[in-house]
């Protein structure tokens, strides 16, 4: 009934091509940089050489020779892409300070610190319990909450 398919014959450059498409446009999804576009790309302009009929060596040198024209054509835009500037926030001082729990919270808990008379939600890292009162340092900022450790004891102050 299908006997037409058991003759039929792919080329494996075929193949080749478009592992090389699917991949690079899976990586260049999941990064938010230019990362493969140029081979993506590249691969697609062999692949048009293939259906001319270029022999292998042909397609190889296609893919080098026009993933790097591509490279060299889209580098004003990449450059222009990774001058981004960081907006900073007056949230970003919160970090390194010291701060005084207001809710207590455990392990995969979210709690309560208070900062500069600032509350915010709290979150712990490494697992640990924090009762009401317990003075924290502040880590980092994670979204809308903050990430505290306990305080050691050489950096106990007092707060006023």
């Amino acid at each position: 009934m299908l006997t037409f398919l058991t003759n039929l014959e792919i080329d494996p450059w075929i193949l080749i091509w478009a592992f090389i498409i699917i991949t690079t446009i899976i990586v260049e999804l999941a990064t938010d940089n230019l990362v493969t576009i140029w081979f993506t790309l590249g691969a697609v302009v062999a692949l048009i050489v293939l259906a001319f009929g270029g022999s292998e060596w042909v397609q190889i040198i296609t893919f080098v020779g026009s993933s790097a024209v591509f490279l060299v054509a889209t580098r004003p835009l990449t450059k222009k892409m990774m001058r981004r500037s960081i907006i900073r926030t007056n949230a970003d001082k919160a970090i390194g300070s010291i701060g005084v729990i207001t809710k207590a919270f455990g392990e995969g808990e979210i709690g309560e610190v208070r900062v500069e008379s600032v509350l915010w939600r709290a979150t712990n890292l490494d697992g640990l319990n924090f009762q009401e009162g317990e003075k924290v340092m502040v880590d980092a900022i994670t979204g809308t909450k903050l990430v505290v450790s306990k305080l050691k004891e050489e950096n106990k102050i007092e707060i006023l």
